[in-house]
Formats: C-alpha cells, structure tokens, sequence
C-alpha cells in the first residue's frame, strides 16, 4: 500500500514537474521576444561592431608604421567566434596575413642589406632569420599576392637558404 502511495506521489510531482519545465520555456519565449532584450541585443552587438572597427583602424595604423600590433591581434582571436562580423573578418585578415607579411618584409630587406654589404660573402647572418622561417611557415598558404615577389626577393637575397 505505501509503495503504491508512493508511487501516486511520484507521478503526480512528475506531471508537475513537467508543466513548471513548460511555463519556463513559455517565460523564456516571452523574454526573447520582449523588445527590451532586442535593444540590449543590439546595442551590445553595436558595441562589438564599434570596438572591432577601433581595434581594426589600430592593427592597420600599426602595421602601415611597420609596427607588430600584438594586443589587437590578441584580442581578435579571443572575439573572433564571438564577434564574426565582416570588421572582425578584416582585422583577423590583418593578423593573419599582413602582420606575417610585414615581418617577412623586414627579414627580406635586412638580408638584401646585408647581401649589398657584402656581395661575397659565403654566408649571411640575416639569411638565417627567425622570422623568416616563422612567417614562410604562416604565409606559405594564404594565396596572398605579395608572398611570390616577397619568396622570390628572399631567394636572391640567401640563395642557399630555403
């Protein structure tokens, strides 16, 4: 007899149980269509937009100084998910291309120093540049138009060095 009570009891807080999940999701509805959220919404997503635009004219101003602009890059890749906006998109391109480009840029110009310094030389410090293998690692994929003439200055430059 108890089981059987207990059983009753059980099954009616389950249908309890169930309308109150129901109410929730009704209520959840409510608040997602509640226009004040919307504007919340929006406003956050403005928010977004604006930072992004500001953190992309940084990376830009940055990079155009021949400047490495990590902490914009940085926080690009914490939003990027979170913000996919075409401004996010831009800056991301930036980061993952023009940064690269840029320090390749630096390494091939340093070598082509070094090498009209000294045309004879067997070997060149500059031809054995961090950065140049890094970035050939990080560019070597991006379908970028200035990465040929960039491959082909480096060439020159340190003919032994790949």
């Amino acid at each position: 007899m108890r089981s059987l009570l207990v059983l009753v009891l059980v099954a009616g807080c389950e249908s309890k149980i169930d309308k109150l999940d129901k109410a929730l999701d009704k209520m959840g509805d409510k608040v997602k269509d509640n226009s004040v959220v919307q504007k919340v919404d929006n406003s956050l997503d403005k928010l977004d937009t604006d930072e992004a635009s500001g953190h992309l004219a940084k990376a830009k101003e940055m990079v155009a100084k021949g400047e490495d602009p990590a902490e914009t890059c940085s926080w690009v890749t914490r939003a990027g998910g979170n913000a996919a906006t075409e401004t996010v998109r831009e800056l991301e391109k930036v980061c993952q291309v023009d940064v690269p480009l840029g320090r390749a840029t630096r390494a091939v110009i340093a070598a082509e120093k070094a090498k009209a310094e000294q045309p004879s030389a067997p070997s060149l410090t500059e031809c054995s540049s961090d950065d140049w293998a890094n970035m050939k690692i990080k560019l070597e994929g991006s379908g970028d138009a200035r990465w040929p003439d960039l491959k082909s200055r480096w060439a020159k430059a340190c003919p032994d060095e790949k």
